[in-house]
């Protein structure tokens, strides 16, 4: 996505609530990265740039099986974050003057 395409994606859609992170595997960082097998212990593991490439490519899907829509309930907390934020605060700062209140008298 290139300047233009974010800018009438922001001006007509809206800003984005729900966005895949992640980068694009090059054919460079596919030779220096890959699978690492610990010889001593047989423990392997795929390298991070790896994992998130097969994580997010959705190369494992299913052919013709559309992605699914984040749900009604994703939508509302993403919508209302801040005041769900801003209300486990109150409550951490009201919790915090009840515990303290038998300290300071």
């Amino acid at each position: 996505m290139n300047e233009t395409d974010a800018f009438f994606t922001h001006a007509i859609v809206g800003a984005p609530q729900s966005v895949i992170l992640g980068r694009r595997l090059t054919t460079e960082a596919a030779r220096k990265d890959g699978l690492h097998i610990d010889l001593a212990s047989g423990h392997s593991q795929l390298s991070t740039l790896w994992n998130e490439w097969l994580v997010l490519s959705h190369a494992t899907d299913d052919t013709g099986k559309p992605r699914m829509r984040p749900g009604r309930l994703r939508g509302l907390l993403e919508r209302h974050a801040l005041v769900i934020a801003l209300a486990g605060l109150i409550a951490l700062a009201a919790a915090g003057m009840l515990l303290g209140m038998p300290l300071w008298t």
